[in-house]
């Protein structure tokens, strides 16, 4: 039964009818919950909609109504042109021809492989064992193991290099010298009568001469194939030892003038056209390189460049979930960062791309580029340049300062081979880092080669040659008093731990102070008495010291002393290569230099290690190349001088 209310019993007066007959609310939702009442996902995928003016007032406020006075491109009429690259220069050698020649990754790093790696070396002998056992030629091997076995040298500390005990025992004089043997057949390949002779010299038949030829060229062409080998003992030539890094250049041969390309700091093992900087040198007479010419008979069809996670063009469309642009943040100052997630989220879909096929090794420049849109107009695209005068620009190469050069590189890109190498463990490694507590540079020898070319651990072996051994005191010595007080001259440092200590720079004025990083030696004194070593109870400690003498790396420093407390000195020189200007040098007159700012704070890490890779025509490539990378940081030798501390009771 209906409630009837006096508004005069209230005291209300002129109130709003409003108040007596109010309109139904409004139906709201807070949530939307599909209840599936069928197995068929027809109806689900239609995505109808109750409200259709909701949807295009949504699309509305995201500006997907909003006309460009623009077309989108239909089709492109491209030309470029280019010179080949034709050599590679640099290191103090005769220029190298591109044509045919291993990647240049391979060509500026390589070293020699064999003869640094016993092993190796070794098993590439057993190579030739092998096929001469299958061509039945098993008579030549036993001379051949006569003349030209392959020596892996014991090591002086099996312990500290295992790998060179374990190989020293399986292979040593137990295979073929695949250098030397190579050495001696080279000059007779293609001479039947010389192979011959040194065929019978091996006790071959006559009858398996054929074979025996046959056999030795395949595994001479086999061995020119297995490694790039390096022609020279040591680093590349174009390794530059005081910076580091790689230094060569690329030759545009028949240009006038002659186009270089500079690569200065190279040493990720990674070239790209950001590696290279646009150079040019003065050439005599009319140009005489062949220009590439490239014009697609088909006009390329532009396409959206496209980018995993790309933001969908449409608002109603269901986008990746894997990448989330609402979780990128940026400070006003990251404008790199503030940069591309505008280019992601807005202009993402107006940079497209046109496929074209090009030779590589050469340089290129675009002389032609219109594009048709889809109203007919056909626009000419010129080079991207800043507006306001500025020389930086993204995606252009570096440029010499030399007046053959212009300034600005508009349209100009070098397209260089692309090589993806596989990465071996590495043979040698060396952490350089600062110690401001000791105003130094360390060059840490983590890993070196051992006696078989495998890598061994620096730090085992240092701990062998340890600053830490102790000689007992002589029999039937009356004990002294400790004084209240220990004085320290040094404090100890490991043996693989070696010292650059800054030195003024050749040609360095007052005015012009500038230092260099030179690299020294620690050197430690050790009590040699022969009647204290001779005890029984000092084994161990003359052990140590016989290391210490026969070791190649350490230099011995006369013995002093009065006859009853002899004491010699010996100093820690690097046992790698990677801290060594010369590593055929004798290592005690081989000082290497560094510039001071190639070490930075986090310091740097320096690797050697075997790279393997596939060129363009399917070969496959083994050659050992170089590394530079960041290091981790600073650290800290606690070395010390003249240190005191106070004696431990009862000591």
């Amino acid at each position: 039964m209906p409630l009837r209310i006096s508004a005069a019993a209230l005291g209300l007066q002129n109130l709003d009818a409003a108040i007596f007959k109010p309109n139904p609310s409004a139906t709201t939702y807070s949530r939307l919950e599909p209840l599936p009442t069928s197995d068929d996902m027809a109806e689900a995928l239609q995505a109808r909609i109750a409200d259709p003016l909701w949807m295009l007032a949504r699309q509305w406020q995201f500006n997907e109504f909003q006309g460009e006075d623009a077309g989108s491109p239909m089709q492109a009429n491209l030309r470029i042109e280019g010179v080949p690259v034709t050599s590679l220069t640099g290191g103090g050698q005769p220029p190298v021809t591109l044509a045919g020649a291993p990647p240049i990754e391979a060509l500026v790093e390589r070293e020699q492989v064999l003869q640094v790696h016993p092993k190796l070396n070794a098993q590439a002998g057993q190579q030739l064992m092998q096929r001469l056992r299958a061509a039945g030629l098993q008579g030549a091997i036993g001379t051949l193991l006569q003349d030209h076995p392959a020596r892996i040298v014991a090591p002086q500390d099996a312990v500290a290099d295992n790998a060179g005990f374990v190989w020293n025992a399986l292979l040593d004089a137990k295979s073929l010298d695949a250098l030397a043997i190579a050495a001696e057949l080279r000059p007779m390949l293609g001479n039947d009568a010389a192979l011959d002779a040194y065929g019978t010299s091996l006790g071959v038949a006559v009858g398996q001469l054929a074979a025996f030829r046959t056999t030795v060229t395949q595994w001479m062409a086999w061995l020119d194939q297995f490694a790039v080998e390096g022609a020279t003992p040591g680093a590349s030539p174009y390794w530059n030892a005081q910076r580091l890094e790689y230094s060569f250049s690329l030759q545009a041969d028949g240009t006038r003038p002659l186009l270089r390309l500079d690569a200065d700091e190279y040493t990720d093992g990674r070239l790209d056209w950001h590696t290279f900087e646009v150079n040019a040198v003065p050439a005599q007479g009319p140009p005489t390189v062949q220009v590439i010419n490239v014009k697609p008979t088909r006009p390329p069809l532009p396409t959206i460049a496209r980018y995993p996670g790309m933001p969908a063009d449409r608002y109603w469309e269901f986008e990746d979930g894997r990448v989330n642009f609402g979780m990128l943040g940026a400070a006003k100052n990251e404008l790199a960062r503030v940069a591309l997630i505008e280019y992601a989220l807005v202009f993402g879909n107006d940079w497209f791309t046109l496929p074209i096929t090009l030779p590589t090794n050469a340089l290129y420049r675009v002389a032609q580029f219109d594009v048709l849109d889809n109203f007919g107009i056909t626009v000419k695209i010129p080079p991207a340049t800043n507006t306001d005068g500025t020389q930086w620009t993204m995606y252009e190469m570096s440029v010499a300062d030399n007046p053959l050069v212009p300034r600005r590189l508009n349209d100009i890109l070098y397209l260089c081979p692309a090589v993806k190498a596989l990465e071996g463990p590495a043979l040698e490694h060396v952490l350089m880092m600062r110690d401001e507590m000791a105003n130094m540079v360390w060059g840490i020898e983590k890993l070196v080669q051992g006696t078989s070319g495998e890598a061994i651990d620096r730090k085992f072996e240092a701990n062998r040659l340890s600053t830490q051994q102790e000689l007992k005191p002589p029999p039937g010595a009356t004990p002294v008093a400790g004084a209240p007080l220990n004085y320290t001259l040094q404090t100890p440092v490991a043996a693989h731990w070696i010292p650059f200590l800054p030195v003024r720079k050749a040609g360095a004025t007052a005015l012009n102070w500038s230092i260099q990083l030179q690299r020294g030696v620690v050197t430690t004194h050790y009590q040699v008495t022969p009647g204290r070593l001779n005890h029984p109870n000092n084994a161990g400690y003359k052990a140590f010291i016989e290391r210490l003498r026969a070791a190649p790396f350490v230099e011995e420093k006369p013995v002093q002393g009065p006859p009853s407390n002899l004491l010699q000195g010996f100093m820690f020189h690097p046992r790698g290569s990677l801290l060594r200007k010369d590593p055929n040098a004798a290592v005690q007159t081989d000082y290497l230099r560094l510039e001071e700012e190639e070490v930075p704070r986090e310091g740097i890490v320096l690797q050697r290690r075997f790279n393997y890779a596939r060129d363009a025509q399917g070969r496959a490539l083994l050659w050992i190349g170089r590394s530079k990378t960041t290091g981790r940081g600073e650290g800290n030798s606690g070395l010390r001088f003249d240190v005191i501390s106070r004696a431990k009771r009862g000591a």
